[in-house]
């Protein structure tokens, strides 16, 4: 082999598998998820692998989380309000898979006495359409928050009906009137419910306008999938899924694929500045970047965990991406990472021992003990095959982090 050949690979071996014979020089070789002690990435509770981006999470139950048996869900992340978990998740109403979102999506409360459930369905939260919850808080002046895609305006005429069957129509993606053809036209649109408590009642308006600029080709005309974590100083860090209008109304793969963006508030009711630049865009190389999860550490690094999907993404494989979790990590929130490892796959133990595959696994959250040590990971998935663009019932589970004391 020519030097300039050997050169080459092992600069690739280098900046793919770290550097040769040591698993780090620093903690950012560590994901932020360690420290680096002796050349070893020390790995901080709840996180294994070489560069500690693994999650090490214990065999899931199926029965846990929130199901329902009628009612597709999609994920969600519970708080912990005098002494009951209280689950806020997506539900599709009518009985309609996960594909008509944008058509059935609102926002449902469910209880239980511990962090994994099973949750039992209390109430609505926020009629259709709202979609892809995560609650905060309280905040410093003790409200809870709530991030959605969302509209203050209900039109229940817009909602399908699935009690007796997927219309056949809706089987096709560009239907007009059904299968996430935005109507209502409220997807591309974030929007913020407030209360002081978790039973409500819910204020909300939409913070972050669909295609604000009015330019079509603007990298962030459509804003999806918030996620939020409250500063110490109050001020909200809200980074959301960003599209490009060029192509379509729906922006998405069709669109120019998927850039994570960034927008800060002072003030939780305050207005939301969206940064100019992506935080990160197809153009990285790592995929496509969605349904993010954004944490702060107790060391003050910023942490996102993503459904990484299509060419280049960590598990691998373009097919692989359905069921695919990446980190990205920041000491600053302006400069990001994508960590060399995939948090998980597909792949699953149950608790029986047996070891089976999701179809599809997205939408990833989080919850803390006080030490900001990660305990539960949330998922919005289904083990019903084969996934066609999630034309199946679809529910919310949850699985422990080892080591995930309360």
């Amino acid at each position: 082999m020519c030097l300039f050949h050997f050169t080459h690979l092992l600069l690739f071996l280098i900046v793919t598998h770290g550097h040769p014979g040591h698993a780090c020089q620093t903690a950012h070789d560590c994901s932020l998820l360690g420290t680096c002690e002796h050349n070893v990435c020390r790995c901080d509770s709840g996180w294994i692998g070489r560069h500690c981006g693994h999650a090490n999470l214990l065999p899931l139950n199926i029965t846990h989380g929130y199901q329902n048996k009628n009612e597709a869900s999609w994920g969600g992340r519970p708080v912990h309000v005098k002494g009951k978990w209280h689950l806020f998740s997506t539900e599709i109403t009518q009985s309609c898979p996960l594909i008509l979102f944008m058509n059935n999506s609102q926002v449902v409360r469910s209880v239980s006495s511990i962090p994994e459930g099973p949750y039992i369905r209390q109430e609505v939260a926020l009629l259709p359409f709202h979609h892809n919850p995560q609650i905060i808080g309280p905040t410093p002046d003790g409200y809870y928050l709530l991030f959605t895609i969302g509209t203050t305006n209900t039109d229940d005429a817009l909602q399908i009906d699935c009690r007796s069957g997927v219309p056949s129509q809706c089987t096709q993606r560009k239907n007009k009137y059904c299968r996430g053809t935005h109507m209502p036209n409220s997807n591309g649109r974030i929007n913020l419910a407030w209360s002081q408590t978790v039973t409500g009642p819910w204020f909300s308006k939409i913070i972050l306008p669909f295609n604000a600029s009015g330019n079509s080709t603007d990298w962030n005309c459509e804003n999806n999938n918030p996620t939020a974590t409250i500063l110490r100083n109050g001020t909200i860090l809200m980074v959301y899924r960003a599209n490009s209008c060029k192509q379509s109304s729906g922006g998405g793969a069709g669109a120019g694929g998927e850039a994570l963006g960034v927008a800060v508030a002072s003030h939780w009711n305050g207005t939301y500045h969206r940064r100019s630049h992506p935080l990160i865009t197809p153009a990285n190389d790592t995929g496509y970047h969605e349904d993010p999860f954004l944490w702060q550490d107790h060391r003050g690094s910023f942490h996102l965990l993503t459904h990484n999907q299509n060419t280049h993404n960590r598990c691998g494989s373009k097919v692989a991406g359905s069921s695919c979790g990446a980190h990205l990590f920041s000491m600053d929130s302006y400069t990001w990472t994508v960590g060399i490892d995939a948090v998980y796959d597909a792949s699953v133990t149950l608790v029986n021992g047996t070891t089976t595959n999701y179809q599809t696994r997205q939408r990833p959250q989080i919850i803390f003990n006080k030490d900001m040590e990660p305990t539960h990971l949330f998922n919005g998935g289904g083990f019903e095959g084969p996934n066609q663009d999630c034309e199946q019932k679809t529910h919310t589970y949850v699985q422990a982090f080892v080591g995930g004391r309360r």
